[in-house]
């Protein structure tokens, strides 16, 4: 066989076959396509494939006739000057007259749940304004747009996804539209910055310039339903009025024992007593509240696929999922994640801030697990319970042995990296299984609620 290739590799390397028609005409494809400065190349491309761009070569090509063939070609060297000038000073003086607003009548949402949003725009110049047009805040890949309403003039607006095209804003007026849509994902809307941009009349170059907000929207994760909290050994407690299925003093009545030297007269069951020959002492629930800390890991590197499939996004879900069923239950929560670290407390305005700071976690930044464990707020949180959300990337590197104080909730990567259910789902490998195992999007919400022992029991 090398024989074989050593005689190929002579035959196709023969003169003749080098200047053959067919190798000259790949080598001049080569060199007419070669980039001699791809540093620069990219930002030339930006602007020569524009209008302005062409108009630009046309005009430069124009002048050259002009001065070289015949004066009357510089007639269309003007004639598109005066196009570039008028493309360009129309809409900059435009935008310099126009204001735009937008506000949300809600503070607060959450995913899936249907809102409104009003653009008020206020033109001040005396002459109307057209070809307006709002880019960014509301992508189509984040939002569902729905019905939209408007109290226009001249034209009804137009809603193209991400964008807001409002045909013409009378000279000295104000204009409202509202619209409604469906955020699919956590966050504050406008997401990233709307901006409000013209080019009217040729289109030659658009200019823009930032839409302000009045008022914001913080767009909550969806939540599920979710069990009890789950029991932990040599569990420190503070007083409160939730009762849990635990042995206490102040409960309800769990069942009945023998009675032992220091319990209180009052809990003795005289029937049972007479019956059994010998005293007999009623067992009452615990009445406490238990203090949970829930570390998120958000770090890219940690999870896999994206948008609001995503493992990152699911982490945060299950997050707020904890966080909301348990602060209702009386749980104090505690929150620790990129750039958050609240204490544990409870009541509506723990939860607030809880889902407030889940929701204006940023898309595409983290911090590794292991640091979010070194941090203060975790070293120094003790006397409750510490659930720790992260994927088996995180998972294989992490302790061999999760504290007796610890709660594992892993989400396998291989399954929330697409969408497809009958995708491998992944294991948690061979070392020692997690409190709570989500191989997929699909079984998130039946583990939620049914995933641990207590959550078993308690259903």
């Amino acid at each position: 066989m090398g024989g074989v290739d050593r005689i190929e590799k002579t035959r196709h390397a023969t003169p003749a076959t080098l200047l053959s028609p067919a190798a000259w005409k790949r080598w001049l494809q080569k060199a007419a396509s070669y980039d001699l400065f791809p540093q620069w190349s990219a930002k030339v491309r930006r602007f020569v494939y524009t209008p302005l761009g062409i108009l630009s070569m046309a005009a430069v090509v124009a002048l050259l006739c002009g001065l070289v063939l015949h004066p009357r070609v510089l007639a269309l060297c003007g004639g598109l000057l005066a196009v570039i000038v008028v493309g360009m000073c129309w809409p900059w003086l435009t935008l310099r007259g126009v204001h735009a607003t937008v506000s949300h009548p809600r503070e607060r949402a959450v995913e899936g749940e249907t809102v409104e949003a009003t653009l008020t725009v206020v033109n001040r110049l005396p002459w109307p304004a057209w070809g307006l047009v709002v880019r960014g805040g509301y992508s189509a890949a984040d939002t569902d747009q729905a019905e939209s309403r408007s109290r226009v003039r001249d034209r009804e607006p137009e809603d193209t996804g991400s964008e807001i095209r409002l045909a013409t804003v009378g000279g000295r007026s104000r204009t409202l539209h509202g619209w409604s849509f469906t955020p699919r994902r956590r966050g504050v809307y406008p997401r990233q910055g709307a901006r409000l941009a013209t080019a009217f009349p040729f289109g030659v170059w658009e200019f823009g310039k930032r839409v302000q907000v009045s008022r914001e929207l913080i767009v909550w994760p969806r939540t599920y339903p979710v069990g009890p909290v789950p029991w932990a050994d040599d569990e420190s407690i503070v007083e409160g009025n939730v009762a849990r299925n635990k042995v206490g003093s102040t409960g309800d009545i769990l069942g009945v024992r023998p009675y032992r030297r220091g319990d209180s007269p009052r809990r003795i069951h005289w029937p049972q007593s007479a019956r059994h020959d010998r005293l007999i002492v009623c067992e009452l629930q615990a009445t406490h509240r238990p203090v949970v800390q829930i570390v998120v890991d958000t770090d890219p590197a940690s999870h896999s696929g994206s948008g609001s499939h995503g493992s990152r996004e699911w982490a945060i879900r299950i997050a707020a999922s904890f966080a909301k069923g348990w602060l209702e239950a009386g749980v104090q929560v505690g929150l620790v994640a990129h750039g958050s670290a609240l204490a544990a407390a409870s009541g509506k305005a723990q939860l607030d801030r809880l889902m407030d700071a889940l929701a204006r976690l940023p898309d595409d930044q983290g911090t590794p697990l292991n640091e979010l464990l070194a941090s203060s707020a975790c070293r120094h949180f003790s006397g409750g319970l510490q659930v720790i959300i992260t994927t088996d990337r995180r998972w294989q590197t992490g302790p061999a042995r999760a504290s007796t104080r610890q709660r594992w909730v892993v989400l396998s990567a291989a399954g929330f990296a697409t969408t497809d259910t009958a995708a491998d789902r992944g294991s948690p490998g061979a070392r020692q299984a997690p409190w709570l195992w989500i191989p997929s999007p699909q079984d998130a919400p039946h583990l939620l609620r049914y995933g641990w022992s207590e959550a078993r029991h308690g259903s």
